[in-house]
């Protein structure tokens, strides 16, 4: 057995970059060497064992981050649904433009931490990680369209309509204009060409 390896280890090779980054994350923590990669490890089969990737789940608190930094706030979805239920009708105007805006900002808030990513593609995983309690989500970007179909069983049709708002406003801000849209209870179908702008 080779020097300075414990007694019941194994050598394992991991390309020598990787060795650096990973002696570079285990210094900034603060923990050796072989505890940093033992609780990283740990981790990685944890994520396996929930049926999920380790990359899944890292783009899955990236989005929480954003959201959460974007100003998002858990709101429970009964209340949220009688609040709306019940200023809808007085003020469905007033309300569409909100989440139009709102959709908006939210545009520019994913330019501003796309960094190296396509604040589309952003955006299409941020809606499959948080989305409504949505079903079946399709979310498909190619050739300078996007097209944007989901189903949900809770959600009541005056969210359906904020919610395609808020989609609009997000892919307008992203330089996507609205070709087709199609609505029922929970259902959205919605499809976005890119801009000539």
């Amino acid at each position: 057995m080779p020097k300075g390896v414990q007694k019941g280890t194994k050598l394992i090779r991991v390309p020598g970059g990787w060795v650096s980054k990973l002696s570079e994350a285990s210094n900034r923590e603060g923990k050796p060497f072989t505890n940093f990669l033992t609780e990283t490890l740990e981790q990685a089969v944890r994520a396996q064992e929930m049926n999920c990737s380790l990359k899944e789940i890292v783009d899955f608190y990236k989005i929480m981050m954003m959201q959460k930094d974007a100003g998002l706030i858990v709101t429970p979805s009964e209340t949220l649904n009688k609040l709306i239920e019940e200023l809808y009708p007085k003020e469905k105007e007033l309300l569409e433009g909100l989440w139009f805006e709102s959709g908006k900002l939210y545009g520019k808030y994913l330019i501003a931490k796309a960094e190296d990513e396509d604040p589309v593609e952003i955006f299409g995983r941020t809606l499959k990680a948080i989305g409504w309690n949505l079903k079946d989500i399709e979310f498909k970007k190619e050739a300078g369209a996007v097209a944007f179909k989901c189903i949900s069983f809770t959600l009541t049709l005056e969210n359906t309509i904020l919610l395609m708002k808020f989609i609009e406003g997000v892919m307008r801000t992203l330089g996507y204009e609205t070709v087709s849209q199609d609505y029922l209870r929970g259902m959205i179908g919605i499809e976005f060409k890119k801009s000539e702008k």
